[in-house]
């Protein structure tokens, strides 16, 4: 048997899955960006993200119950169905829907709110405090995003609105995930509650795309368009999912989140390489100012 691994390993480790799940997220935006290109709809793009990863989360499912020692009780069911609900269908639609008006950056920018609303929550909810070098880390990285937010232009004002809007709400809805899933996975465990909760996603997924579509006819579908949905499934789903249940079990929600905000970087940075997006000096300068607050965080 080995060792378990100490308090600073798992710090380490914590903050390692983090930026994974961070760095596969942010690919999510540019995946839908391409899909739009091939003419995909919002809903049915949605579809395949989750219709592909359905059957890894059943086995997963099967696999960490076969495992586990404790029950779930109804109570624990129902906010699994819940954060489920909200955290990967309604918060994805929002999301998805946006992204039909703004850039990929701006989404992740505007996106990553969520770490404000989840200190918010938890203060009000639960009572939770940062410590003093999160408080600073959390400045750090929002002066970042700010500086971000400013060196990108939205030539449609109208757009530039309903996608704010429209992403905010995928904010404050995966903030709601995130503190409940902080709850849960200590007591059903990382691997298993992500597992329910996504399979509540794909679920809810496929009934409104049955009742706005009908059943999809992948023969008529864009073979490009399957393959985003394959590459977003695995690669912007099963992967950042688990491990950022990991890192929550690890190092808590409030640093998870905190660290999560590397994402606009990696997603600038694929933006500007893969959709030709603008980077920016403020641009740059704001990157600069989310890496160091990262640090601190990762920093003992």
């Amino acid at each position: 048997m080995t060792a378990e691994p100490n308090s600073i390993q798992k710090q380490y480790l914590g903050v390692f899955l983090g930026i994974c799940s961070a760095a596969c997220f942010s690919t999510k935006a540019i995946m839908v960006k391409y899909a739009y290109m091939y003419g995909a709809d919002t809903v049915f793009i949605l579809f395949l993200r989750y219709f592909f990863s359905f059957p890894i989360y059943i086995f997963l499912a099967w696999y960490y119950s076969k495992q586990a020692s404790t029950p779930i009780s109804k109570t624990q069911w129902g906010w699994i169905i819940f954060l489920g609900f909200i955290g990967y269908y309604v918060s994805s639609l929002f999301d998805f829907t946006g992204l039909t008006y703004i850039s990929a950056s701006l989404e992740r920018l505007i996106l990553f709110i969520y770490p404000t609303l989840i200190v918010v929550l938890n203060t009000i909810l639960f009572g939770s405090k940062l410590q003093r070098k999160d408080y600073f880390a959390l400045i750090l990285t929002y002066i970042g995003i700010f500086f971000i937010y400013l060196g990108n232009t939205e030539s449609n004002t109208e757009n530039l609105i309903k996608g704010s809007i429209l992403v905010f709400a995928c904010a404050v809805t995966y903030a709601f995930y995130i503190v409940g899933s902080g709850k849960l996975i200590p007591i059903i465990g990382s691997q298993r509650y992500t597992a329910y909760a996504m399979i509540v996603s794909c679920i809810s997924v496929m009934i409104h795309q049955g009742a706005v579509n009908g059943i999809p006819d992948f023969s008529t579908a864009s073979t490009p368009v399957l393959w985003i949905g394959f590459a977003m499934a695995i690669i912007a789903t099963v992967i950042p999912s688990l491990t950022l249940a990991q890192s929550i079990k690890l190092i808590g929600t409030d640093k998870s989140s905190i660290i999560a905000t590397l994402g606009p970087v990696f997603t600038i940075a694929l933006a500007n390489y893969f959709l030709n997006e603008p980077f920016t000096i403020r641009q740059a300068i704001g990157t600069l100012f989310i890496i160091t607050g990262v640090w601190f965080v990762s920093k003992k």
